[in-house]
């Protein structure tokens, strides 16, 4: 398993890119003055309303994947309405309005699945019925925010960010699920747990069985800031990896360095992460660095915080000006396509559904 990651390797930039970064000029959103190609982003998006019609078996693919996902949500069933319509938005051109639609829904109807997982898990462990997996099935348990006084992580949403991309690592790896944040947190708060407990095998054991995690990965971030100021200080990343129905540890991974190294030090602990669950063959995705921006990063994690606070139209900002700083950056823009254009209820999107049927 490599110690170190391949300094140039970074993901194309996808053709949807310039639609992505007009459609949030056209939102409103402020922060894109320092993209030096937005005039010509925006440009290509207006243009791209005037494309022709998709070909008629994608269309019918579409059609077919919106009405599934309809008629799943009608019934109730949260979780089938989600499958069939994120099917829908990975075939759907960036530009279509259903497809903007139902990115912000799914969103939504994430947090809702996440609700109702926490019950029902509540109550299973009420009965003490716990549900058979797997070891490649991964919980990812918050990070602790570790330092001295005065250090400059600003703790949750900090860690918000770098989970988010030690979770899309891990999820590029083929065989590894990884259990989605939404229902982590919901179920710890659920059961009223602190993730400052969330250390030992014996503590780890129960939420991660309710969860139906056969691994569960918990750690912490710690920050001491340096002489020189913000960019000074050094950075560690801990994580334990733990096999829940042995109850014993598989791995501890560690990866230190100052704050220009930080993003390297995050492959690096998902490299050992992964090495730990006896997994070496990697898809190059896993090598890529997300951002090798600081400012682009910290912007990315408010906006994960502002989202979670139903913060929209400033959440939608940070990732605009996440993608501003660093066009290449990924998870911004999955991010920034993921923002409702307003919060809505689950009987509010069932009755946009009824509205076009």
């Amino acid at each position: 398993m490599p110690a170190d990651v391949s300094p140039d390797v970074r993901p194309t930039v996808p053709p949807r890119r310039t639609a992505l970064l007009g459609l949030l000029a056209l939102a409103g959103v402020g922060g894109l003055g320092g993209c030096a190609s937005w005039r010509e982003s925006f440009g290509h998006w207006r243009a791209s309303l005037g494309q022709p019609a998709l070909p008629a078996e994608q269309q019918r693919e579409l059609d077919r994947l919106y009405a599934l996902g309809a008629r799943a949500l009608l019934r109730d069933d949260v979780d089938a309405a989600i499958v069939s319509w994120r099917a829908h938005v990975a075939l759907a051109p960036l530009h279509q309005a259903r497809a903007r639609q139902l990115r912000g829904y799914l969103t939504l109807l994430d947090r809702e699945a996440a609700r109702r997982f926490a019950r029902q898990a509540a109550a299973r462990e009420r009965s003490g019925a716990f549900s058979a997996t797997d070891r490649l099935h991964v919980a990812l348990f918050p990070l602790q925010n570790q330092g001295p006084a005065g250090a400059v992580t600003s703790g949750v949403a900090f860690n918000r960010a770098l989970m988010a991309m030690i979770t899309t690592d891990l999820s590029r790896v083929p065989g590894v699920t990884v259990l989605e944040r939404e229902k982590v947190d919901r179920l710890l708060d659920e059961l009223k747990l602190a993730a400052s407990g969330l250390v030992e095998p014996a503590t780890l054991a129960a939420p991660a069985r309710l969860l139906g995690a056969g691994t569960v990965i918990a750690g912490a971030v710690y920050n001491e800031p340096g002489p020189q100021g913000p960019g000074s200080g050094a950075y560690r990343i801990n994580s334990a990896v733990t096999d829940v129905a042995r109850g014993r540890v598989l791995g501890v991974q560690e990866a230190r360095g100052r704050q220009a190294e930080f993003f390297t030090m995050q492959k690096q602990v998902v490299y050992a992460i992964l090495e730990s669950l006896d997994i070496r063959d990697l898809p190059p995705a896993v090598r890529r660095i997300h951002t090798r921006s600081w400012e682009a990063y910290a912007r990315f994690a408010a906006g994960l915080q502002l989202l979670a606070d139903d913060r929209l139209a400033d959440a939608r900002q940070a990732f605009a000006q996440a993608l501003a700083i660093d066009p290449q950056f990924l998870l911004a823009e999955e991010a920034a396509l993921g923002v409702p254009e307003r919060l809505a209820t689950l009987d509010e999107i069932k009755a946009s559904v009824r509205e076009v049927r």
